[in-house]
Formats: structure tokens, sequence, C-alpha cells
């Protein structure tokens, strides 16, 4: 029974990597190849980004004999992603899966139901700890001279530590599950939860080579503060079997006590319909409106009740606010660096053009959009209105959450910078094509890839073909075009002109794609299966 339970979760979990379609799998071959390809892209582009930090600290660490203090950082990084990363999965796949009391209604053991789940998170958290620990291993081969011991160590608790991570998440969203069900608005709660604690990860990854003559000229102190961590990094530096052992125990340990707990209230807990927050009715008069009113409040409606959509697809609103508060407090930085190097000052307007176009790429409210839509496809599809409208909504919503932050991310860097006013208009329009132009390759990408039949909501929202292919897109266009500057255009036009071009290849991209949503994209939306 668990193996045939374990296999129907793995299969899911593979699924959801992989884009796979449950109605359509002998077609979706290509498109499982080309998301695996993805996949890897993304996950080598991570492990990179964790290299340049952990090398730096192998660098600093080993020769000053913190060797203990490298390995528990690296527990630390590692732990705080596989919780960020299965803390909210494992509220929705342990406690509020749909198909619980189903199951429960067979004969099948509660236990074996909630071990194949926990299995399915264990199996994420061991791709999120590998994001972290080969560039941990390949630094350290590099930089401290690693040992058999300390190598058959460090595999160990590769191995173990995905389970302590397991259990403080599955007991910290069963914690979370247990407020959020007497509460109304639990789709907020659940997204302002998981925005705060991604910013703090970032803002600590950000900052960690801050961090390392810190950290090296404290080493006594900061041993005392980290306690059982101490333990596994002295494991892994020295190949100590008495730090191991202790290492298995405080992460074996909490992991057999949580599945006990939730194994022995796993029923109460799934099948309990808790009091919610009860609501006075008020006689009030009714209003119309008009469709395309109507279809925006549909939009955004979907968009409230969905915390992994919302979380997937507007976290960059989240960084262009965050930039923006950036960029008025760090102020005379950005003034000292521009007057520091005299080309930097010259190229100011370019390079903020596109590292603000780079991070709104990151929005992707259209690229799920239709897919979102899933079994309820035929109601949409039923309404007396025109798909032309359908589609519209989707980018009504999409721009009118992403163009104010966008523009006041580029206001507020420009009014920094101290850039010319025709410059700071040029960048402005600019930005604000953009955004409108990504809404429409979001929206041409969703409609050529469309998965109506998804697994999980999520594999929709965010590893979908049209969000992978409109991240692509986007940030390929950025890259191209600062190629095209930096290695052609600098010396040739001056920066007014260039923001020119720009600003007219923007408008012919925006039209080519908006003409596109509005013939053959709304003909394709009638015929989607």
């Amino acid at each position: 029974m668990l193996k045939t339970l374990l296999r129907v979760r793995m299969a899911a979990l593979l699924a959801a990597f992989t884009g796979q379609s449950r109605k359509r799998k002998n077609q979706t071959k290509g498109k499982a190849a080309g998301y695996a390809f993805l996949m890897l892209y993304c996950f080598c582009a991570f492990v990179f980004l964790f290299y340049t930090s952990f090398s730096q600290l192998a660098a600093a660490f080993f020769p000053a004999g913190l060797g203990w203090l490298y390995f528990a950082m690296f527990a630390i990084m590692a732990f705080a992603l596989m919780f960020i990363g299965s803390v909210f999965t494992a509220k929705s796949q342990l406690f509020e899966a749909k198909d619980n009391e189903l199951l429960l209604s067979m004969p099948v053991p509660p236990g074996m139901i909630l071990l194949s789940r926990m299995a399915a998170l264990l199996a994420m958290n061991f791709v999120f700890e590998l994001v972290v620990a080969l560039p941990v291993f390949v630094s350290w081969l590099q930089y401290g001279g690693a040992s058999g011991a300390g190598i058959l160590a460090f595999v160990v608790i590769v191995l173990v530590l995905p389970l302590f991570s397991l259990a403080v998440s599955c007991l910290f969203a069963w914690l979370v599950s247990l407020i959020t069900s007497r509460m109304r608005n639990t789709t907020a709660i659940t997204t302002a939860l998981s925005v705060v604690f991604m910013l703090a990860y970032f803002l600590f990854c950000f900052r960690m080579n801050s961090y390392v003559t810190q950290l090296a000229a404290n080493g006594a102190v900061i041993a005392d503060a980290l306690g059982a961590a101490v333990w596994l990094g002295r494991a892994a530096a020295n190949g100590s079997l008495a730090d191991l052992g202790l290492t298995l125990l405080w992460t074996l340990l909490p992991f057999a006590l949580a599945y006990v707990l939730l194994n022995r209230s796993f029923i109460r807990i799934v099948t309990t319909r808790r009091g919610q927050i009860k609501v006075q009715y008020e006689k009030k008069a009714m209003r119309t409106s008009s469709q395309n009113a109507a279809l925006y409040r549909r939009e955004l409606a979907r968009l409230t009740s969905s915390s992994g959509y919302m979380l997937n697809a507007g976290l960059g609103l989240v960084f262009e606010l965050v930039l923006a508060v950036l960029a008025i407090v760090k102020r005379q930085e950005l003034l000292a660096a521009l007057t520091a190097i005299p080309d930097l000052r010259e190229a100011a307007a370019p390079i903020l053009l596109l590292a603000c176009m780079m991070v709104s790429g990151m929005v992707f409210f259209t690229a799920s959009s239709v897919s979102l839509e899933g079994k309820y496809y035929w109601i949409v599809r039923s309404m007396p209105v025109k798909s032309e409208k359908i589609l519209q909504a989707k980018l009504n919503l999409s721009n009118s959450l992403s163009a104010g932050p966008a523009l006041l991310m580029m206001l507020a860097a420009a009014l920094a910078l101290q850039l010319p006013a025709a410059e700071t208009v040029l960048l402005l329009a600019c930005q604000l094509l953009f955004v409108l132009l990504t809404a429409n390759v979001g929206l041409v990408e969703d409609l050529r890839h469309c998965n109506l039949d998804w697994i999980n909501e999520t594999q929709a929202a965010k590893q979908g073909a049209g969000v992978l292919l409109s991240m692509l897109l986007n940030f390929g266009f950025v890259v191209a075009v600062g190629a095209l500057y930096f290695f052609l255009l600098t010396n040739l036009m001056p920066t007014a002109a260039f923001l020119g071009l720009m600003l007219a290849l923007l408008a012919i991209l925006y039209a080519l794609t908006a003409r596109w949503i509005k013939t053959r994209g709304a003909k394709r939306f009638e015929t989607l299966r």
C-alpha cells in the first residue's frame, strides 16, 4: 500500500517539474524535455549564485581554522531554503489536500497516507538542499583540503538534514493551518508570511559577504550562539564521529517525534471543521456594472483567492517597491559611485533602464492566467462575452497592478541619480511600454502553451510553459538590448537618441503582440481543450 501511495506522489511531483498533462501524456513528451532543460538551467543558475558566496567563505574560513563555521553556515542556509520552499506546500498537501477524506474512506492506514505525503515533501527538500550543498562541496574541495572521513560525514549530513527541516516545516504548517482556519482572508496571510520569509532569506544572502569578516573575527562567540549547528560543522570539518552522532540525534529525533505526533492526530486534523468568522448579512441595493468591470473583478477575485498565484506572479512587485525605497535611502552612495566613474555616469540612463526592465520582467500575471482557468474554463466560455474582452480583462489586471510599482521604481532611481528631465521622461515612457509588452508576451505564451488539466495549481502558476518562456523572453530581450547598446551604439548616438530608439522598438513590439492577441489569440482561446 505504501509503495502505491509513494508511486502516485512521486508521479505527481515529477509532473509538476515537467509540466506533464494528465490527459495528453503522449503529446507532452517534447514539452517535458523542454521543462526538464529549463528546470536544470534554473538549478544550475542558483548553484552558481551560491558558489560565488561560499567560495569566498571557504577562502576566508578554512585558512583561519574555522571550517566548522563554514559547514554551520551551510546548514543554516540550506535549512532556511528548505523551510521556506516547503512550509506552505506542507500546509496544503498535508492538512488541506482535497483527496484526504477520499483516501481516509479507503482501507488505507492514516499513517501510510501521512508518510507518503511527507516523502514527497522530503524529495522537494532534497532538491532545495542540493542547490546549496553542491557549491558548498566544490568550494570545500578547492580551499579546505577535504578528508575521507569529512566527506563521509558531509554526505550523511546532506541525507539527514532534510528530515529535520521537514519536521519543522510540518509542525509550523500545522500551526499556520490551525491559526488561519479561524480567519477570513487566509490567502493574504499566507502570501504575506511567504513574502516576509523570502525577503528575509534574500536579505541574508545578499549581505552574507559583509558578514565574512565579522564571523571570522568572532568565531568563539558565534560557536556559543549556534549551539547544535556546531556539532554538524565539526563533524564535516574534522570527520568527528562523536559530533556526527550528536548531529544524527538532533536531526532524526525531531522527525520521528513530528511523525508520531501528526500520525496520532492526522484524522482529527484533516476532518475537523473549525469555525469560521461569521459575517452578518446586510441588505444593500444591487448595483450593475459594465462587462469590462465585471470581468476585471472576476480576474482580481481569482488572483486574491490563490496565495501561490499571487506569490509566484507578483513577487517582482515587492522587489520593485523595495528597490524604490533603496534608491532613496542609498542616494548618496549611488551618486558617489557615478562621480567616481565618469564612464558609468555617461551610461547611467541606459544601465538604469536595463536594470529596471530586468526587475519588471519578473512579474508574470498573464503568463498563467489562461491556464489557471483549469476545469472551470467552460464557465468563462459560456458567458455571453467576446473572447477579446475576456483576454483584455486579464491584461487590464496585470497592467493595473504592475505599472505603478514599476514607474515608482524608475522615478525614484532617476531622481536619486539626478538624471536630466528629458531622459527621465523617456525612461518612464520606456518602462511603461515594457510593462505593457511583458503582459502581452505572457498572455501570448500562455495561449500558445496552455495547460488546462494541471494536477496542482502551482504547476500552472509557477512551472507552466507560459511562465518559463515569458521569463526567458523578457530576460533575453533585456540582455540583447544591453549587448546592442554597449557593443555597438555607445559611441554612435547620444543617450536621448538611444532611449528614443528603445521607445519606438517597444511600441512596435507592443502593437504586434496586441494585434496577435485580438486576432489569432482570441481564436485560439475559443478552441482550447
